[in-house]
């Protein structure tokens, strides 16, 4: 059978360069490098790190490598052939290579091409672990070094959705439903590796739970990379890559943060993974864009479901779970784009919008995964008020499960999951409305509503004494505009770049702005002295109120039965309103 070998060195990790073999059968000479990576939709352009590349026969004779566009690339040769290249990886993140003198880590599509006729080729790949190091890879057993790892795939979009990390790790397993879960982390951090392991565990045997009691994988795989301050997860099919700060678990609030990013991740081998729209689904264009308009249930619902599962595994209190959901709702109050984008539309402009924002982002997009996951949450109430408890989106998931993922099938893009819902609820005309109002359209979510049917109230906080602008400034002691919100008394009067100088004649530092605004009446008009683009100008200014304070959800303070009974069907878990604030 033939088989594609990739084969990875680093002799120049000091200089945090791979070196790259690939040995390819016969017939396979149109070459495609991927310029993203599923999960993160966003046009990374892989190629441009690479350096040196050249291309041989088996007998050592060169062959010319032609390069037709950007990421394609051509060798013509009627027998097999190696390609040979360097590749550059120093940024540390969960979808980009990294490679220094501890860690080797990569996602294949942003490592190595693929040659067009060989997508159902088996794959191998090769690479050295060094002594003190351990090889891992959901392709295969770890591997201990010093040895030679040697994992293999069936196909191309398999490998391509198999991580590899190599390094010092410290390991932990947790078997959940006899079903293994290991968990990799750098070391060098503050956590305890044994509270992760069974705090994982929780989470996992919660997720499984939801889902019907079974994994749909043999063996799972968490791998923790570290940094000074990094944030971020990218799901695999059996895995997840999680990027956390290594200061950031002893701290209650840093260690809740790693919870629910597992959470969130791990979830994704159900909905991404598995209950996948077929505009996400392999084979996959590796060269280009992949839109679907749902990416705010796949991405927006997994946020919803992180916390819910967290709540589930018995690691968040009832009442912090509302102050989180409260936040998400905090968040989007204060996001003037939800206004004009819809969520449908902020789904399919993911590649354009979200992961390359600019100044004006805040005041004509929003984000998928925050709005969503708000939306997510009316959604779910909304479903259990109309069918009195009996089904909410923890049963819209299972039927998009059984129907189509259970089956290996992906859902078909338009209307799929609006038509389960429906199916579910029944509300014909009412129900398209809902989804015309809160998924087709950018209308205010309908949440204090949505939260009253389970005994909750919204209920928000006076905001702070002082004025308002509505400026956003970058670090450091200038006070320079990256953005200014069109909500705010500074609209049409700032521009994003200004640097704000002086107020009332007195200079003003980035550090001094907080307290000086709030010593400022709301309604005071400030004279500004500010430099834009080389030019001092002055400029009027009155000033607004702050916006509303705190965000909370809040139980009602008279107790109904029928909304106490649908808020524990809602939670999953027995309701603990008693203990519990109350609205006053």
């Amino acid at each position: 059978m033939q088989v594609v070998v990739y084969r990875v060195s680093w002799e120049e990790a000091g200089a945090h360069r791979f070196e790259v073999h690939i040995d390819f059968p016969a017939g396979h000479t149109e070459l495609t490098f991927p310029a993203w990576a599923p999960g993160s939709y966003l046009m990374r352009e892989f190629a441009k790190n690479v350096r040196n590349i050249s291309a041989w026969t088996p007998e050592g004779q060169p062959l010319t490598v032609q390069r037709p566009t950007r990421n394609h690339w051509r060798v013509d040769t009627a027998g097999g052939w190696t390609l040979r290249y360097q590749l550059y990886a120093r940024e540390k993140s969960v979808r980009t290579p990294f490679l220094d003198g501890e860690l080797a880590f990569f996602v294949p599509t942003n490592l190595f091409p693929f040659a067009r006729d060989h997508r159902n080729t088996p794959v191998r790949l090769e690479i050295p672990v060094p002594a003190g190091h351990t090889g891992v890879c959901p392709l295969g057993e770890a591997v201990v070094g010093p040895a030679t790892a040697s994992w293999r795939a069936e196909d191309i979009d398999i490998f391509y959705d198999s991580p590899v990390a190599i390094g010092p790790f410290e390991h932990r397993q947790v078997e959940v439903h006899g079903v293994p879960h290991h968990h990799y982390i750098e070391p060098g951090h503050d956590g305890d590796v044994d509270r992760m392991a069974t705090d994982l565990g929780k989470i996992v045997g919660a997720a499984a739970e939801l889902m019907g009691g079974e994994f749909p994988y043999s063996a799972y795989t968490f791998i923790s990379l570290l940094t000074r301050d990094g944030h971020g997860g990218l799901e695999h099919l059996d895995s997840s890559v999680l990027l956390r700060p290594r200061r950031g678990f002893r701290n209650p609030k840093g260690y809740e943060e790693f919870l629910t990013l597992a959470a969130h991740e791990h979830f994704h081998a159900w909905n991404v993974k598995r209950i996948r729209p077929d505009t996400l689904s392999a084979p996959f264009a590796y060269d280009r864009e992949n839109h679907s308009r749902n990416l705010w249930w796949l991405e927006g619902g997994t946020v919803y479901y992180e916390e819910r599962i967290v709540l589930r595994a018995g690691l968040l209190t009832e009442s912090r779970h509302y102050e989180r959901l409260a936040d998400l709702v905090r968040r989007l109050e204060r996001s003037p784009g939800r206004r004009h984008q819809p969520l449908e539309e902020s789904s399919w402009d993911a590649w354009t919008k979200l992961y390359r924002p600019g100044e004006d982002s805040l005041n004509s997009g929003i984000s998928y995964y925050l709005k969503g996951a708000v939306v997510c949450l009316a959604l779910d109430l909304a479903m259990l008020h109309r069918s009195k408890g009996e089904v909410g989106t923890d049963q819209l998931l299972a039927l998009l499960w059984e129907r189509y993922a259970k089956k290996g099938l992906p859902f078909p893009e338009e209307g799929t999951i609006e038509a389960l819902a429906a199916e579910l609820v029944g509300g014909g005309g009412e129900w398209a409305r809902w989804w015309d109002h809160h998924i087709r359209g950018s209308a205010e979510v309908e949440l204090a509503e949505a939260l009253d049917h389970v005994g909750l109230d919204l209920v928000r906080g006076p905001g702070a004494s002082g004025s308002y602008l509505g400026i956003e400034v970058a670090g450091g002691e200038r006070v320079q505009l990256t953005a200014v919100r069109e909500d705010g008394p500074a609209w049409g009067i700032l521009s994003p770049g200004d640097e704000l100088l002086a107020i009332d004649g007195e200079r003003i530092l980035s550090s001094e702005l907080s307290s000086r605004l709030a010593d400022i009446a709301a309604h005071s008009t400030l004279h500004l002295l500010l430099a834009r683009d080389g030019r001092i100008l002055e400029r009027p200014l009155i000033t607004g109120p702050t916006p509303a304070g705190d965000l909370k959800i809040l139980p009602h303070n008279a107790a109904d039965p029928v909304k106490l009974a649908l808020r524990s069907r809602w939670l999953g878990i027995p309701a603990q309103v008693t203990a519990l604030p109350i609205r006053p």
